[in-house]
């Protein structure tokens, strides 16, 4: 797949391998992302990022876990934060977990492969279905 990547000094358009989705995770065929502030702030040195960048995007879901086989085809878009579910923030749940986790990744910015890439996985718990009413460019906006 095509994705862009950052590698400390530039970012270029490479080719890399599909990314494999963990038990579970969807695998997502971006259909748009977006450029925002932080990706640029990540290209002059912040959080000395290095991989694949983006963190806002609309998706197509092409695969997931054998529970959530009705995702498949939906248009989502995806919670930038993943925790790891193992600490006792996470233990303690709500927003304060998947935000404050302090093992988490934050997707294109922190120990995640981004979304300005043909392909990005995320956990199902991080997606959210886009209404049929919403554009596909519209819903970029979205960051939930």
């Amino acid at each position: 797949m095509k994705a862009l990547i950052f590698d400390g000094v530039e970012a270029r358009v490479e080719d890399r391998p599909l990314p494999v989705p963990k038990a579970d995770e969807c695998l997502v065929r971006v259909l748009i992302s977006g450029i925002c502030n932080t990706d640029l702030e990540l290209v002059k040195g912040y959080m000395g990022f290095r991989g694949v960048l983006g963190h806002e995007f609309v998706g197509c879901v092409e695969s997931a876990p054998a529970a959530n086989q009705d995702l498949i085809g939906k248009r989502v878009v995806g919670e930038i934060n993943l925790a790891c579910t193992c600490c006792t923030v996470c233990s303690a749940g709500g927003d304060r977990a998947r935000n404050h986790c302090p093992k988490r990744t934050v997707l294109g910015i922190l120990a995640k492969d981004g979304c300005h890439a043909e392909y990005v996985t995320l956990p199902v718990r991080n997606l959210h279905i886009v209404p049929d009413e919403i554009s596909t460019r519209n819903a970029a906006f979205a960051e939930p």
